[in-house]
């Protein structure tokens, strides 16, 4: 796999069944039930094929949702998916918003990725939140698990929970919940990358396609979902925080 964000686009097609996909964003979800936010449309950045925003909008009937993504082909098929959404073409560094305008900013798996200045990027996002709004962020976890994988989909670094969390205070966001996700197959998935990354192993993207590999991913992942709702995960391979902007002092 020699470019760099080769695989993305074929996760367009498998958000509806990739058990990666559909448990990630039950842990997502998970994390912003409850979430009060004040009036304003909502913004996914890299929103992909638009599985997420759609069930965004489900989730907060009578929202606005906007979801944002570089690539063409991501916008046109969540188009397909449904032409109520407000789909925009953009640059994470380069946003076509201007000044407060979101109750929630959501970044999955976004911030990490190659060409982008993570610190520029969580500054810019606080600038879209609204005081008082909220944004959820999803990285990769851990430096020194970066292999074939993070290449084949276009991620350009990991980060440890302590480094990206004061690159979210600095950004003027404050932590509101910290807690690490893919907890309960992790042991597999850290054997499997080290390999890869060591080269024992090739990386091969059919594992991404394979049925058993996907059905028990969405099992643990949905059942970690379950476990978000109350209580945080201390380990895993993807780290997520909501941060808030917090309200203006008069």
């Amino acid at each position: 796999m020699s470019d760099a964000g080769t695989l993305l686009p074929t996760l367009y097609e498998a958000d509806a069944v990739g058990g990666w996909n559909v448990g990630m964003r039950a842990a997502s979800h998970a994390l912003l039930d409850g979430v009060t936010l004040p009036p304003g449309p909502l913004l996914e950045l890299g929103c992909g094929g638009g599985a997420f925003s759609l069930e965004l909008g489900t989730a907060r009937p009578g929202a606005t949702i906007v979801g944002l993504d570089l690539r063409a082909a991501a916008l046109a098929f969540a188009q397909s998916r449904s032409a109520a959404g407000a789909w925009v073409q953009g640059d994470l560094l380069r946003l076509p918003f201007a000044g407060p305008t979101f109750a929630l900013v959501v970044a999955l798996d976004v911030v990490d990725q190659v060409g982008i200045d993570a610190a520029e990027a969580l500054a810019m996002i606080r600038a879209l939140l609204l005081p008082g709004g909220a944004t959820l962020l999803r990285v990769s976890a851990h430096a020194w698990l970066y292999g074939p994988h993070d290449v084949a989909f276009g991620t350009g670094r990991r980060y440890g929970r302590n480094e990206f969390v004061t690159l979210v205070r600095t950004a003027g966001l404050t932590p509101a919940r910290v807690t690490y996700a893919n907890s309960l197959l992790s042991p597999a998935v850290v054997a499997l990358r080290l390999l890869q990354r060591w080269g024992v192993l090739g990386f091969s993207p059919d594992l991404y396609d394979e049925g058993g590999v996907n059905r028990l991913l969405g099992m643990a992942l949905r059942a970690e979902a379950s476990w978000l709702r109350r209580r945080n995960l201390s380990w895993g391979t993807s780290l997520f925080v909501l941060a808030r902007r917090e309200m203006e002092r008069g």
